[in-house]
């Protein structure tokens, strides 16, 4: 993340009990079933009747096939959907964590290197090569089994393939992070822990010529224990964190200074909300493309660091987010870094973030416990 003086003012407190619940999700979108009656537009899986048919082994009339292909509907990264009866539909089950996005160390922060403590959610990505190891895109840990990052993060390049994740990190080049207080006491961290990879899940759509639904999940091979050092981000569940629109946001990560060197220290930057029209046309300029860039406003979302400061190579996956007041002033995550500056400090041009509140359905219809 390439770097230059800025002032970030973070007063986080911690939240041990939410009064209002993270949680309580909006209903299925309604539709109209084939027979003009009030229905849920809910994926194949989950509606009782219809997927009963679709898996018996007796082909089914012609007046029931009419009836599931009049049924279809359209649920962003769902790969087949139906307007299901509201008596058919099988409530899904949330794995995300109502207790999150609580940072533990209270800080008001100048310049962009953080603390431990801080983001206790931050996950590096580790690739392997003939015995060789490396680290290179971030995530957030969503629960404590599940990363969320970006679908390209998942393909191989030069041989590098990803096997595990580093959880409870923050400052590379100490086995050890602890905090050291002015009267010479500190406060450690647990060792960072890492963890092998049992099996990703990339969107169905991703398209990475188009940039779009750059998203992905890494299902851990065992659980982890949640601690100061390690714990859960929030994501916006819920329809009224969804509808926010935040002027600003922090994005974190490992990658790139504009030294063009890798950190090794967790950087945070504050970015400034650029709206999709906008970024567009300063993309196209500023980068010198030959063609226009085309963005999803539905799917996508765009910051821009000041004096320079953007994300870079390396900081692929790592999340943006921001403190939400409506849940109680937790960290919550609202876009993925997908696009970020590849010329990391030189000149401000804003970077494009898959929006995480487009793909809820998708990122729960996901995970299993």
């Amino acid at each position: 993340m390439a770097s230059s003086k800025i002032f970030i003012c973070l007063l986080i407190a911690i939240h041990v009990c939410s009064v209002l619940s993270l949680h309580s999700t909006e209903s299925d979108p309604s539709c109209l079933t084939p027979t003009n009656k009030a229905g849920n537009c809910v994926a194949i899986e989950r509606c009782r009747n219809i997927l009963a048919i679709v898996r018996s082994k007796k082909p089914p009339k012609q007046s029931v096939q009419n009836y599931i292909k009049g049924a279809n509907c359209t649920l962003p990264g769902v790969a087949r959907s139906v307007c299901c009866q509201p008596k058919e539909v099988v409530r899904r089950r949330n794995l995300l964590p109502e207790n999150c996005g609580n940072i533990v160390h209270q800080k008001m922060a100048e310049g962009n290197q953080t603390e431990p403590f801080q983001y206790p959610w931050m996950v590096v990505l580790q690739y392997s090569k003939n015995g060789a190891q490396r680290d290179s895109c971030g995530g957030s840990l969503i629960n404590n089994r599940y990363v969320l990052t970006a679908a390209h993060c998942m393909q191989a390049r030069d041989g590098w393939m990803l096997s595990k994740v580093r959880l409870g990190e923050q400052d590379k080049s100490k086995e050890i992070d602890c905090i050291v207080y002015s009267n010479g006491e500190k406060s450690c961290a647990d060792p960072p822990v890492d963890v092998a990879i049992e099996s990703t899940v990339v969107h169905s759509q991703y398209n990475p010529s188009k940039l779009l639904h750059d998203i992905a999940l890494i299902r851990m091979v065992h659980y982890v224990e949640f601690s100061y050092s390690i714990q859960p981000i929030c994501l916006p569940v819920r329809q009224d964190v969804r509808n926010l629109s935040l002027q600003k946001y922090i994005v974190t990560g490992w990658g790139m200074t504009e030294k063009l060197v890798p950190s090794d220290v967790l950087l945070q930057a504050i970015m400034d909300s650029v709206a999709i029209p906008e970024c567009q046309r300063t993309i196209t300029k500023r980068a010198n493309r030959a063609r226009p860039i085309n963005l999803s406003e539905k799917y996508q979302m765009c910051a821009e660091g000041k004096d320079h400061v953007a994300a870079c190579e390396g900081d692929s996956g790592s999340p943006l987010g921001f403190n939400v007041r409506n849940v109680e002033a937790r960290f919550v995550q609202f876009g993925i870094v997908s696009v970020g500056a590849n010329n990391c400090g030189e000149r401000s041009i804003p970077e494009v973030y898959t929006r995480v509140s487009s793909y809820m359905d998708w990122i729960i219809e996901n995970m299993h416990p």
